[in-house]
């Protein structure tokens, strides 16, 4: 999958912000309305939280 292509894209995924992102993020909740999701970084820090991105800006990790 490459950048915009979203349509299959489910919460519970692990994305980067873009093609040349170096975290990883996952996605928390979606809404195909606005093209938007909420995504929380994986990292070990006591201060995560979602913040919205844009789907069309989202590259999945591939494992």
């Amino acid at each position: 999958m490459s950048i915009g292509e979203s349509t299959t894209m489910k919460p519970g995924d692990q994305v980067k912000v873009s093609a040349r992102g170096k975290f990883v993020f996952t996605v928390k909740d979606i809404d195909k309305g606005t093209g938007m999701a909420m995504i929380e970084v994986n990292a070990d820090s006591p201060l995560t939280y979602p913040w919205p991105a844009r789907l069309t800006d989202l590259v999945p990790v591939e494992d």
